[in-house]
C-alpha cells in the first residue's frame, strides 16, 4: 500500500476540521464559538500536504508529465465526476436544482474558485479541488522545465508574493466568494512544494530535522493561534507552522507528537477523506442527523472503495508500478 500513517493522520485532522466546521453550521446554523469555525484551516492543511507530497513523488526520479497527469486524472477525476453525476440525476429526478449550468462548467473546468455564484451549495467545495487542479497543471511543468535548485526560488516568491498581495488586500478577500481564489490562497501549496525541495537536499536535511524538532511546540502555538484567530483567510504564518509540524513528525516518527497523528482511526479517515470531503457537502445541505451521520458516510465509503481505490489502481496499472501513497 506504500502509505505513511502519520501524512494519513495529517489528512484525517484535515478533513476532521472541515467536518467539525460543516456539521456546525448544517445543524444549528451557528458556530460554538469563533474558534470552532475550523474548515477554512483543515483545508489549509490539505494545501500544504498536496504540495509536499506531489513535489515529493516528482522529485523520486525523472518527470514524466504523461505519467504524473494520468494518475492525477484517474486519482481524481472518477470520483468527482460521479459525484457531478449524481447532483444531475437526483436534480432530475427531485425536481431540484442541487447544480447549475454554469456551477458544473466550473467544476469540471476547475475554476469554481473564481466564479460569484453561491460558493456554499452541493458544489461550493469544488473551490479547492479547482484550485489544487491548477496547481497540478502548473508546478509539473515548472519543475521540468527549472529545475529543483530554481524551483526553490520560485516557490519562495511565489509564496511570499501571495501573502505580501494578500496583506495589502485583506479587506477586499476576507469575506465568502472572494476567500477562494488562487492569489490569495496558492501559498499553502507552495509552502509545501518549498518543504519536500528542502528535504530533498542531503545537506539540508540534519539541519531541517534538528530545528523542526526544537520549534513543534512553538508552530503548534502559532497554529492554534491562526484557528482561533482568522477564520476566511489564513495567513502565511498557518502554512509555515503547518510546514514545520509536517517535518517535525515525517522526519521524528517515534516523537511524542507523532503518536496522535498515527492513530489508526485518524488514519483510516485519512485514507478515505478525499471521497468524504467530495460526498459531505451535498448531505450537509440536506441537514439532519441521519444525513449525515448515516448516509453521508455510507455513500463516501461507496465512492472510495468502488470508485476512487479502483480508478486510482488502473491510473497507476497504465504507468507502471502501483502506489497508494497520494
Amino acid at each position: 500500500m506504500n502509505r505513511i500513517p502519520t501524512l494519513d493522520g495529517w489528512r484525517g485532522l484535515a478533513i476532521s476540521l472541515v467536518l467539525i466546521d460543516h456539521i456546525q453550521d448544517s445543524l444549528m446554523h451557528h458556530y460554538f464559538a469563533p474558534w470552532s469555525e475550523t474548515g477554512q484551516h483543515g483545508v489549509t492543511i490539505f494545501f500544504v500536504l498536496s504540495g509536499f507530497l506531489i513535489t515529493s513523488k516528482l522529485l523520486e526520479g525523472k518527470i514524466s508529465l504523461k505519467r504524473f497527469y494520468l494518475r492525477r486524472f484517474f486519482r481524481l477525476m472518477p470520483a468527482a465526476w460521479t459525484y457531478l453525476a449524481f447532483l444531475l440525476i437526483f436534480g432530475i429526478l427531485s425536481g431540484s436544482h442541487p447544480v447549475s449550468f454554469t456551477q458544473l462548467l466550473a467544476c469540471l473546468f476547475f475554476y469554481r474558485n473564481f466564479t460569484g455564484t453561491a460558493i456554499d451549495g452541493a458544489t461550493g467545495h469544488y473551490w479547492s479541488l479547482s484550485l489544487e487542479e491548477q496547481f497540478y497543471l502548473v508546478w509539473p511543468c515548472i519543475m521540468l522545465l527549472v529545475g529543483v535548485r530554481r524551483c526553490r526560488w520560485i516557490a519562495v516568491a511565489g509564496a511570499a508574493g501571495c501573502a505580501i498581495y494578500r496583506f495589502f488586500h485583506w479587506a477586499y478577500y476576507d469575506r465568502i466568494l472572494f476567500d477562494f481564489q488562487t492569489q490569495v490562497r496558492a501559498d499553502a501549496l507552495l509552502v509545501g512544494c518549498l518543504l519536500a525541495l528542502l528535504l530533498a537536499d542531503r545537506h539540508l536535511l540534519p539541519a531541517i530535522a534538528r530545528w523542526s524538532a526544537f520549534l513543534a511546540i512553538p508552530a503548534l502555538a502559532a497554529l492554534a493561534f491562526c484557528v482561533a484567530r482568522f477564520h476566511s483567510l489564513p495567513p502565511l504564518c498557518e502554512c509555515l507552522s503547518i510546514a514545520c509540524l509536517l517535518a517535525a513528525t515525517t522526519l521524528h516518527p517515534a516523537s511524542p507528537w507523532t503518536h496522535p497523528l498515527a492513530f489508526a482511526p485518524l488514519a483510516w479517515l485519512g485514507t478515505v477523506s478525499y471521497s468524504v470531503y467530495l460526498w459531505q457537502a451535498f448531505f450537509m445541505i440536506i441537514g439532519g442527523l441521519w444525513a449525515i451521520f448515516l448516509f453521508m458516510p455510507l455513500f463516501a465509503l461507496a465512492s472510495y472503495y468502488f470508485m476512487e481505490r479502483p480508478w486510482t489502481r488502473f491510473g497507476h496499472r497504465l504507468t507502471g508500478r502501483v502506489d497508494l501513497s497520494l
